[in-house]
């Protein structure tokens, strides 16, 4: 029989503004493991407190189960830079309420709906039969806020690594947004030049075309996408090893080292993958966990989006949010989206739909626009796209 143990401690302060009110700071601790045995080549998972009895559930799974893995990886780790903020050791309630206050104070107009401040510490210890013995800290903050404004309202997010979030120009950004679209109107239907905002492109691009990069999807039928199909005018770099990134780690949750690698130059030139689908697709150190009570799969880390040309920002549709990017084919690449915060030359836009497809809609890139931000597993900037309809 082959083992691994993973074990995840995860503590910090979560504060819940709304309507205004700082309505509670919680501070939290958990702890809890996650199991994987290999019998006979069958693979049994479970999760929970107890290693033991988490151990002998595994073990009972892998008998009846149809999963299988040939072993476990043993990889020494990456050296990444900026995931850990000692300073977060020592945050006290105070901290946060003097972050509430910041908020509170950036706000003039727009009342704030709701907004949540977070502070966490992750440490994670992993062994297995194979002789991996791996122990990594980690530590994020965020910030979100959903502001209105008369019938308009508007949301905006951030992350860090570090203590420090932009709370005062994420704040002023949600107010702008939630002013604006208290006077948008409607457009007609047709043909525009589109501008997707760093949150847009996130929104659009993790439920289309990522799934369709994962080597399990690929090996699986669930993606149109081979080695060699030609995406459009942009390069997508997975790097788990950039300084401070959002998704950046020493190894990933299966023991394997963090790599930087080019998934597309126009063409797909590779997938991201787990440690099972590294036989056939290579190991790319993309096996991460949605969740402790679920097991690795092939994840994306920092996706950094680059664009060489630079687009003209006038006279397009910019779209700082979509509504609905969660119903989207991840296998055909279809979407129909909402465009929340929308507006068209200085003039806020409402109830405008885009259908389409990923793979179509990325031939008419004509350029970025903006600075990079990174969203969630997303770095990018601001893109624009030639002639979509929108309706």
């Amino acid at each position: 029989m082959e083992w691994e143990i993973f074990e995840e401690k995860v503590r910090g302060f979560l504060a819940e503004v709304s309507a205004g009110n700082l309505r509670a700071v919680h501070s939290y601790k958990d702890s809890s493991c996650a199991v994987r045995v290999i019998i006979d080549g069958k693979v049994g998972f479970s999760a929970g407190k107890n290693v033991e009895r988490v151990m002998e559930n595994a073990k009972k799974i892998a008998r009846i189960s149809e999963e299988r893995l040939h072993n476990f990886p043993n990889e020494k780790p990456a050296k990444v830079l900026g995931i850990y903020d000692k300073r977060l050791e020592n945050i006290t309630s105070d901290f946060i309420k003097e972050e509430y206050e910041i908020l509170i104070n950036s706000v003039e107009r727009a009342k704030i709906a709701n907004a949540y401040i977070i502070h966490s510490i992750v440490e994670v210890n992993l062994k297995n039969s194979s002789g991996a013995d791996l122990s990594k800290k980690e530590t994020f903050s965020s910030f979100s806020i959903e502001t209105v404004y008369e019938d308009g309202s508007g949301f905006s997010e951030c992350e860090s690594r570090s203590r420090e979030l932009e709370i005062v120009e994420t704040a002023q950004y949600a107010e702008r947004l939630a002013i604006g679209s208290s006077k948008a109107t409607k457009i007609e239907s047709g043909y525009y030049d589109l501008i997707l905002m760093p949150n847009a492109v996130h929104q659009l691009f993790s439920n289309t075309l990522y799934p369709s990069l994962s080597a399990e999807n690929v090996s699986k039928g669930r993606s149109l996408l081979k080695i060699g199909s030609y995406i459009g005018e942009l390069k997508l770099i997975d790097d788990p090893t950039i300084e401070g990134g959002i998704e950046s780690y020493f190894f990933d949750d299966e023991g394997v080292k963090a790599r930087r690698k080019i998934l597309v130059d126009k063409e797909v030139k590779c997938f991201y993958s787990d440690w099972k689908n590294s036989i056939n697709f290579g190991a790319t150190g993309n096996g991460l966990r949605a969740g402790i009570e679920l097991p690795p799969s092939p994840m994306p880390s920092n996706v950094v989006v680059e664009i060489d040309n630079k687009a003209d920002p006038d006279h397009a549709l910019i779209i700082h949010n979509f509504l609905g990017s969660h119903t989207a084919n991840p296998l055909s690449g279809d979407f129909s989206v909402e465009c929340l915060n929308a507006e068209l030359n200085s003039r806020a836009i409402k109830g405008a739909m885009i259908y389409g497809n990923i793979f179509e809609v990325l031939k008419r890139i004509e350029g970025y626009s903006s600075e990079e931000k990174q969203v969630e597993c997303t770095i990018s900037p601001a893109i624009r796209f030639k002639k979509i309809r929108v309706v």
